[in-house]
């Protein structure tokens, strides 16, 4: 759900050309999350509207929050007053605005929205504004050293894209990754060495991964990347492609050279796993069948 346009920010869809209400026109209608789940993400509106819920096959902005229902509520664009208006969807636990109950109600810049225990804030952004919740976001989301998504975010795009194949019968593939020989990286040329080493591979993942799906640096020298929709034999494909890179990258600090490997498992969703939990159990057990194996290799 990443613009294209501006990746630093969430959008549903693009944004129409005009919207009617010339406020909405200067300034981009957005939610953040103040407090709960995502807290700090910002997704920006657009006329099409967006349906919150906590099933990514139902809702179109999705939240990891139990509380909330699989179809919670919904922000529509007014045509008549080009305002946004939020509706509760028959939610479970009810839809609240500043504290009241609501059935329907007209937003206003600053307005907080309650679904479940999670509270989005209605605000309209100006190029300034947005751009510090951008950074924002991006602190909250990116892993500083590798450029990749911290877990909880990559655990609600899984969850998304699960749903997805899932509902689909799409294909997914998940790779499991550890790097090999940090540890003797460290005790021999220093922690400075090593974090280069992680940040290198975290890197290379990312490039091979982005185009297909998402990544996250599961540990110390651990990743995750989901591949979408990807089957086992293109997902086998790229993970070689992930080994053979760090194998012949030199990773290089003040003149000290270290080489270290990636072992990497890989599963696809087959029947039968309800959860991303069960894929990455699958996934984990064939990247411990490549340790055991030697090492630097891919294991299915």
């Amino acid at each position: 759900m990443t613009s294209s346009t501006d990746p630093k920010a969430q959008t549903i869809a693009q944004l129409a050309p005009r919207l009617p209400d010339p406020e909405l026109e200067r300034r981009r209608p957005s939610l953040v999350s103040i407090h709960g789940a995502q807290l700090g993400k910002r997704w920006t509106l657009d006329a099409g509207g967006v349906v919150i819920g906590r099933d990514p096959a139902q809702a179109n902005l999705a939240l990891p929050d139990p509380a909330i229902s699989a179809r919670h509520c919904a922000l529509e664009l007014d045509a008549a007053s080009g305002g946004f208006t939020v509706t509760d969807l028959g939610s479970r636990n009810g839809t609240y605005v500043d504290g009241e109950k609501v059935g329907e109600r007209r937003l206003r810049d600053g307005d907080r929205l309650f679904v479940g225990e999670t509270v989005l804030k209605f605000t309209l952004h100006d190029a300034l504004e947005a751009d510090f919740h951008s950074e924002i976001d991006r602190r909250m989301n990116i892993d500083a050293l590798t450029g990749l998504l911290v877990k909880r975010e990559f655990d609600v795009e899984l969850a998304r894209v699960f749903a997805q194949a899932t509902e689909g019968g799409e294909p997914l593939s998940l790779l499991m990754m550890d790097m090999d020989g940090l540890k003797s990286i460290n005790d021999d040329k220093g922690h400075q060495m090593g974090s280069l080493c992680i940040a290198e591979v975290g890197r290379i993942i990312r490039e091979e991964v982005a185009p297909a799906g998402g990544a996250c640096r599961f540990g110390g020298d651990e990743f995750i990347a989901f591949l979408h929709p990807v089957d086992l034999a293109r997902g086998t494909a790229l993970a070689e492609r992930i080994r053979a890179r760090v194998e012949a990258y030199e990773f290089e600090r003040d003149g000290a050279r270290v080489h270290p490997t990636i072992s990497i498992g890989i599963a696809e969703l087959a029947r039968g796993l309800p959860t991303p939990d069960h894929l990455l159990q699958v996934a984990d057990e064939a990247l411990y069948r490549a340790k055991r194996a030697g090492r630097n290799q891919v294991s299915r």
